[in-house]
């Protein structure tokens, strides 16, 4: 005989599909706690426990004294990122400023302790202009040391890697954050010709091969230089499927 699902479940489950059509416009307010204790006919309890749940997994957000509302962007909607820079890649120059193996990763690069790692600095330019600097760290069985000897000869990290590794990093499981902020030193600033109080962008990315950090990288990016698009499908993904 099969379990009925949980009353509170089921409630979820209908306002999650709700969410995920056309019904409810993104910011709009959303079902109050006497409409959907009138709609379902439960316990105060079991509404604010559904509404609760809903706004820890960003449908909706909740404000006191006002109600609930839809969340801007629907954690169940299918989002496409796109890199929109808006200079030509192939007219870029990148220089290797920095290679060793004695500069130990941050904590936030999640590697397995202890692990040994290269270390890299890099410039990239456009027409002899700085435009981003960036530290990494990779996991050193990645990269050979003679393939780091002479650093004016490297222009791609990752052809460095798919020729000593048979292993292609851009196909990799990655996670990217961004931030705008302001440089963080003098010396990004000297790198960049820019000010201390220059807004730039800050990005952060982990490459993983299953539980493993391959690769973290942190860069700092003029904002004429950076350009990202969001596009939706409107096709649901599963919960599982959303990190």
């Amino acid at each position: 005989m099969s379990r009925k699902e949980p009353i509170y479940q089921t409630i979820l489950n209908a306002l999650i599909l709700e969410l995920n059509s056309n019904h409810f416009r993104k910011n709009a307010p959303f079902y109050s706690e006497s409409e959907l204790r009138k709609k379902y006919q439960v316990s105060s309890t079991t509404v604010v426990r559904v509404l609760n749940t809903l706004a820890d997994q960003g449908y909706i957000y909740r404000i006191q004294g006002k109600g609930s509302f839809v969340s801007k962007f629907n954690r169940g909607t299918a989002v496409r990122i796109t890199d929109t820079h808006p200079y030509d890649v192939d007219e870029e120059q990148v220089a290797v400023l920095v290679a060793n193996q004695e500069t130990v990763p941050p904590a936030r690069a999640r590697f397995a302790e202890p692990v040994a790692t290269w270390y890299l600095e890099r410039l990239r330019e456009m027409k002899r202009a700085p435009f981003e600097f960036s530290q990494s760290w990779y996991l050193s069985s990645l990269i050979s040391a003679g393939a780091l000897k002479k650093l004016r000869a490297v222009h791609s990290i990752y052809a460095l890697i798919r020729k000593h590794s048979q292993l292609d990093l851009s196909r990799q499981p990655f996670e990217q954050e961004y931030a705008a902020t302001c440089v963080p030193d003098q010396r990004v600033a000297d790198y960049l010709h820019v000010g201390l109080d220059t807004m730039i962008i800050k990005i952060e990315r982990w490459v993983f091969q299953g539980d493993q950090t391959l690769e973290y990288t942190i860069s700092y990016m003029l904002p004429n230089y950076f350009g990202l698009r969001l596009s939706s499908d409107s096709k649901s993904v599963a919960m599982n499927q959303i990190r």
